[in-house]
């Protein structure tokens, strides 16, 4: 063991090393009260057989579940870097950034709806931004397979409660569109850098998923171009048929946006986001992106252009300079009409 990377309610992650391959790798062991909980123990191997399934690039490989008389571990991929849970608690995201992570979390959750797995519990804390720009979508423990047994009865509702669907909440049969809500829910707060749904209890935010009340996007945060702002509204409808059909079409969506957007590749932002926000160092940085390529994290410092704005003041101009020619052209009882004008208009 190198080292505790993190330490939860039923298990903890070591740091480690493999020594026949010299490959390091974290190490999930089940806390030694959760070995006794039957429920934790399902959970632990629910997530391990989970894991099992997936080849993909968005989602944490699985090597090995050792079970021993003291314990039981599973053997992972090291994911060096920090949560999308650390990063969105300094404050939203650039618009940018937001999408390429909720694109690759919805190619991850078209992988495991493939695979007949829902996630169940997409939150940021279940996701990790790697030093190399790669997004890790983590910890299926309560994942949903038709193929194995449920881990609560029926009417009984599991996850994390603001990022729970409607459904979800009312303990309804699930389909892969509840993972779809939650990462609507995701990608408004990276956007705004706030939960869609709060409230002082569980009960309060229940109450507002179900009745679909939250603020919109752009009302939280402007800049934010309208084209996320409609992903979000469609991500988070109550019903489940007004949602996107499967998470392959919110990631098409996604990656529209991007294509007319992102003029990089999508591991470069994230590594320059990174490096921004100092969570690699320059050094880790340059190892993998041109000079140019980082120096696009000095755009995150401004603000987005106000596209709105900008016409508004081209408008006001392109009138101004029609009231000059109507006073060169008609005389004294045009300026007083261009004097109201300017004034209006804030010159």
């Amino acid at each position: 063991m190198l080292g505790e990377l993190g330490r939860g309610g039923m298990a903890q992650v070591y740091r480690a090393l493999h020594e026949p391959l010299q490959r390091e790798v974290a190490i999930k062991e089940l806390l030694p009260d959760s070995l006794k909980d039957k429920q934790a123990l399902s959970r632990f191997r629910r997530e391990a057989l989970a894991l099992a399934t997936f080849r993909h690039e968005n989602i944490v490989t699985i090597y090995d579940l050792v079970e021993k008389s003291d314990g039981l571990f599973m053997v992972m991929e090291l994911v060096d870097g920090p949560t999308l849970s650390e990063l969105v608690k300094e404050g939203p995201l650039p618009p940018d950034v937001a999408a390429v992570i909720a694109a690759s979390l919805a190619a991850a959750l078209d992988h495991a709806h493939f695979n007949r797995i829902i996630h169940r519990d997409l939150k940021p804390g279940n996701v990790m931004i790697t030093k190399t720009g790669e997004v890790k979508l983590m910890d299926f423990g309560i994942a949903k397979d038709d193929d194995l047994a449920a881990l609560t009865k029926t009417g009984v509702a599991i996850g994390t409660p603001s990022y729970m669907s409607p459904e979800q909440i009312g303990g309804e049969p699930l389909d892969p569109r509840t993972d779809i809500f939650s990462l609507g829910v995701v990608l408004y707060q990276c956007l705004t850098g706030q939960k869609p749904f709060v409230g002082e209890s569980a009960g309060e935010v229940f109450a507002r998923i179900r009745e679909g009340k939250y603020k919109k996007v752009r009302r939280v945060a402007p800049r934010v171009p309208k084209a996320l702002e409609r992903v979000v509204v469609r991500a988070l409808k109550v019903k489940p048929n007004a949602r996107y059909f499967d998470a392959a079409q919110l990631r098409r969506e996604l990656e529209l946006y991007l294509a007319r957007e992102v003029r990089m590749s999508h591991a470069a932002l994230l590594m320059a986001y990174l490096r921004y926000r100092g969570k690699i160092s320059e050094t880790e940085a340059l190892a993998r992106l041109t000079v140019k390529e980082l120096e696009i994290s000095v755009a995150f410092e401004r603000p987005p252009p106000a596209r709105s704005s900008f016409w508004g003041w081209a408008a006001a101009g392109t009138l101004l300079a029609a009231c000059a020619t109507a006073v060169q052209l008609w005389g004294p009882g045009f300026r007083a009409i261009s004097i109201a004008l300017r004034r209006a208009a804030g010159f």
